[in-house]
């Protein structure tokens, strides 16, 4: 795990927080999968999201339900050959005053520079669990 990972990571976030897809779907690798976190907040299961063309789906999702859902990462760091991050996710829903301030963690693995899997928690120390370590 070099910093490259950390940067993509980086990358993706800030293209996410800035509403960029073209920008968030170039830090995945074309054979990506991503579980993020916010299904299972709405709709209580996780839905895998395979391909740039399943992330730009679950992108549009969540964009059609938060007029506002911003990550705000607050560390990463390498484990083994992933790497874990966690921080805040605040969201504001469209039709509702809904809102979202929770703590986030995230578990990635990459190839060739790119995510190729990560999976989202609204909970900041999932993402350790899942990788074995307590936070």
């Amino acid at each position: 795990m070099g910093p490259e990972s950390i940067e993509t990571m980086q990358r993706a976030i800030e293209a996410w927080n800035r509403e960029d897809l073209d920008a968030f779907l170039a830090t995945w690798h074309p054979e990506c999968e991503w579980r993020p976190a916010f299904p299972r907040s709405l709709e209580g299961v996780g839905v895998v999201y395979r391909g740039r063309e399943g992330i730009a789906r679950a992108w549009h999702g969540v964009r059609g339900v938060w007029k506002e859902y911003r990550l705000e990462p607050e560390d990463a760091q390498p484990v083994g050959d992933q790497l874990v991050a966690v921080g805040r996710v605040i969201a504001r829903g469209i039709a509702s005053d809904l809102e979202l301030d929770s703590g986030w963690s995230a578990l990635a693995s990459f190839r060739d520079g790119l995510a190729i899997r990560a999976w989202d928690w609204l909970d900041r120390e999932e993402a350790f669990r899942a990788a074995g370590l307590e936070e």
